[in-house]
């Protein structure tokens, strides 16, 4: 039961986009000093000043720092100079040393937006939260978007009751993302009490009953917390509001298959991968769930292979057809094998191991011409795999091109390292391009070769 609880909570936690990191809030830049700005001072700090802005300009930051510190030492009184030395600082890495400059300008203009900026900035890259939490706290008061950095400060530096209440106060404010929502889920998994959250939910269905986001959020904390029933009376419920809500039965159809309503749950997954807004880590656990059950249940294979026919052969689901693939290739369904990792390789190459299912399988179905391109196109990508030389002989040799064979096969075979069994392969089939070519004596040579190379391996 643990197990089942924790994929509601992954699954639904998966809704929308993934975050992989969390940037900082994009800082407008503050215009360079001009000599209107300077006021009053002398030829000789105008001509240290510009010339910090030209090494800056330049990123010569070391140049930049001796100047303005030239012009500190005419008049240490003028603001703005440290804030140009916390700049240079920063471009340098030297983070302490930008963070102090900014502080000292803010000691005389607490309330400088563009400075507040860059120190928050100094903060986040050094990763100290605390710090960069209280400036963010005060840039609040320009810009009600920056809640949203906020709340997942409050995350990073595990606040996460004051995180999901800042988010909410800001979705309530201005509404929802799909950003804000994966953040949400990110700060709601942290959460040890989440009953708070839960009476505000259900407080926020009641004052507004057909806002889906809602429900599938309260869905989700129930899940979290081990409350089973009510997380499936929401869900009823959210489908009795919204006949036509898609996502809700990416929670049902989990429900229905603990229960043992199988038929309702093959329903729910089919409508729940139908969804456009579906992102493929979540579609890959609906199916990674329905291939245990059919591991346990063969006789629902079929049902499987119709869940997979209601979503289209996008990059999303590449990890979907993968997963598939290997399923029946385990179960040495070699066609289902083949069709599955086919719709998942596409064009893209960056996994060997399936790449070498998919040329041996199109060897062992007799698909030689898939074989010949796809080894061809694969020997660019991995030029050093030997395995790729052979696949593309063998297909040769079929397909009656014996010269070329020959050609590919004799390259290949100088990458086969310490694989007797191998490089027996290789020169039997170079011993057969030789026969079909009608070149008996060759023919015997290789075959010779492949035998003794066998008998040792």
């Amino acid at each position: 039961m643990n197990r089942y609880w924790l994929h509601i909570g992954c699954c639904l936690a998966f809704l929308g986009a993934g975050i992989q990191s969390i940037s900082s809030q994009e800082i407008v830049p503050k215009q360079e000093i001009n000599i209107d700005d300077l006021g009053d001072v002398s030829d000789e700090f105008q001509e240290n000043f510009f010339e910090a802005l030209k090494q800056k300009a330049i990123t010569n930051y070391e140049k930049a720092i001796t100047a303005l510190e030239k012009c500190i030492e005419i008049d240490p009184r003028l603001n703005f100079l440290y804030g140009e030395l916390g700049k240079n600082y920063a471009a340098l890495k030297k983070y302490d040393l930008a963070a102090t400059n900014f502080k000292k300008v803010l000691e005389e203009q607490p309330n400088d937006r563009f400075v507040l900026e860059q120190l928050f900035e100094v903060y986040f890259i050094q990763g100290n939260y605390t710090s960069a939490t209280e400036v963010v706290e005060k840039l609040v008061a320009f810009d009600i978007i920056y809640k949203e950095q906020l709340a997942n400060l409050y995350f990073l530096d595990k606040k996460y009751d004051k995180a999901l209440t800042m988010l909410n106060s800001l979705i309530d404010e201005i509404g929802t993302d799909k950003y804000r929502e994966q953040l949400r889920k990110k700060i709601t998994l942290k959460i040890s009490n989440p009953n708070s959250q839960i009476a505000r939910l259900e407080q926020k269905i009641a004052d507004s009953p057909k806002e889906e986001q809602n429900y599938l959020n309260l869905i989700y904390l129930y899940s979290k917390n081990n409350q089973k029933e009510k997380a499936f009376e929401t869900a009823e419920k959210l489908l009795k509001k919204k006949p036509k809500s898609k996502l809700v039965h990416l929670a049902l159809y989990k429900f229905y298959l603990d229960d043992g309503a199988i038929d309702k749950a093959i329903k729910s997954m089919k409508i729940a991968l139908s969804s456009d807004e579906l992102e493929g880590d979540s579609k890959y656990k609906v199916i990674n769930d329905f291939l245990i059950f059919v591991d346990k249940n063969p006789g629902y294979e079929k049902e499987l292979i119709e869940i997979t026919n209601v979503f289209s052969d996008d990059t999303g689901s590449t990890k979907v057809f993968t997963e598939i693939g290997n399923y029946f290739y385990e179960k040495d369904k070699k066609e289902l094998a083949l069709n599955y990792y086919e719709r998942g390789i596409k064009d893209s190459f960056q996994s060997f191991d399936v790449l070498r299912k998919v040329l041996l399988l199109q060897l062992d179905l007799k698909r030689y011409e898939k074989a010949k391109e796809g080894s061809t196109l694969a020997i660019e990508l991995y030029p050093s795999q030997p395995i790729l030389y052979l696949v593309n002989g063998v297909s040769l040799v079929h397909l009656t091109n014996y010269e070329e064979a020959i050609d590919i096969l004799s390259v290949g075979i100088d990458y086969v390292i310490d694989d007797l069994k191998m490089e027996s392969d290789f020169y039997n089939q170079i011993a057969e391009a030789y026969l079909k070519k009608g070149d008996t004596v060759k023919a015997a040579q290789y075959k010779e070769k492949s035998l003794q190379l066998k008998k040792k391996s």
